[in-house]
C-alpha cells in the first residue's frame, strides 16, 4: 500500500504531496522513493542529521533512510515517485558505486541547479506516463530502466564535479552508520547500550562513538535514544497501546521513567504527543 496514496496499490505510485499531514512522521520506504520539491520550503532531518529543502532539491529515499519533515512554508509541495517493487529493492542494493553511495551519504538532499532541473522535471514526468499508461511486467521493466539512467545520470555528474581520488580509496569507516543503523531497527526494542552495537560492529565504544560525531556530528547514545523516541511516537501515533503496553513492547520495566525520558526529549507528554497526532 502505497505511504502517499493510500487508494492505489500499484507498486508504482507518482503524484504531489504537501507533507502536511506527514510532519514528524519518519517515511517509510520498501524499495526507494524520490521527493523533488517544486514549491516553496521545508526544514526536516535524515538519519538525525538536520536538513534544509528548498525549491530544485531533490530527495532519494531508500529502506532503511530515516526522513522526516519537521515543519515547512504555507506553499510547500513535493513531486515524488514511490516505487516499492521488491525488483527495485534489490536493484538500489546491488547499485555498486562508491562515487554514488558516498555523495548520497554526505548530501541526503541536494539541489538541482538549471540546466538538469529541467531534465529532472522530464524524468518525473516519464515515470507519471509510465505509471498510468503500462501494467505488470512491462512496466516494472521501463521503471527499473528510468531510475536505472537517473542513478548513472547522477553519478556522472558527481563525477565530473568532484576529483575521481576522493572516492578511489572507500574507507570501512563510511559502511559503520548504515551498519549501526540496521542494528538499530533491529535491536532497539530490546538493546540500548552503546557497548552492545559496538561489540556487534566488531569496534570499542569509544571508537564508534568517535566515527558518529565525526560523520553524524552526534553521539552513539544520542543516536541510540533519537531512535527509541522515533519508535514511541510511532507506536503513538499509529496504534491504540496504552503507555504500559508500549513500555512492555519497549522492554522498558519502569513505566515513569520512560514517560520522564519522552518528556525530557520532545517536551510534551506520551499522551499529549498522541492527542496531537489524531
Amino acid at each position: 500500500m502505497s505511504f502517499f496514496s493510500s487508494k492505489n496499490a500499484s507498486p508504482t505510485v507518482c503524484g504531489t504531496n504537501d507533507f502536511r499531514g506527514l510532519l514528524h512522521t519518519v517515511v517509510p520506504v520498501s524499495g526507494c522513493t524520490l521527493l523533488l520539491c517544486t514549491e516553496g520550503c521545508a526544514i526536516g532531518s535524515s538519519h538525525f542529521r538536520p536538513v534544509a529543502i528548498r525549491r530544485g532539491t531533490l530527495m532519494p529515499l531508500f529502506t532503511l533512510s530515516r526522513f522526516v519533515i519537521e515543519r515547512t512554508s504555507s506553499r510547500f509541495s513535493c513531486r515524488f515517485v514511490e516505487m516499492s517493487d521488491p525488483a527495485i529493492a534489490d536493484f538500489t542494493v546491488n547499485f555498486n558505486s562508491p562515487v554514488f553511495w558516498d555523495f548520497l551519504y554526505q548530501h541526503p538532499v541536494f539541489t538541482i541547479e538549471h540546466p538538469e532541473r529541467q531534465l529532472v522535471d522530464e524524468w518525473f514526468g516519464r515515470m507519471e506516463w509510465i505509471a498510468q499508461t503500462f501494467h505488470g511486467e512491462i512496466c516494472q521493466q521501463m521503471v527499473y530502466g528510468e531510475l536505472h539512467n537517473l542513478f548513472i545520470a547522477i553519478e556522472q555528474r558527481i563525477s565530473q564535479l568532484f576529483p575521481p581520488e576522493v572516492h578511489d580509496e572507500k574507507s570501512a569507516v563510511w559502511s559503520i552508520p548504515d551498519r549501526l543503523n540496521a542494528l538499530l531497527d533491529q535491536h532497539i526494542h530490546h538493546e540500548r547500550s552503546v557497548k552492545f552495537y559496538a561489540s556487534e560492529l566488531c569496534l570499542s565504544p569509544d571508537y564508534l562513538n568517535k566515527v558518529c560525531h565525526r560523520l553524524m556530528k552526534t553521539s552513539t547514545k544520542a543516536l541510540i535514544n533519537d531512535t527509541v523516541i522515533y519508535e514511541l511516537k510511532r507506536y503513538l501515533a499509529e496504534t491504540d497501546l496504552t503507555v504500559e503496553e508500549i513500555a512492555a513492547r519497549m522492554n522498558y520495566d519502569n513505566v515513569s521513567y520512560l514517560c520522564r525520558f519522552f518528556r525530557n526529549a520532545t517536551g510534551q507528554s506520551m499522551m499529549e504527543f498522541r492527542r496531537k497526532q489524531r
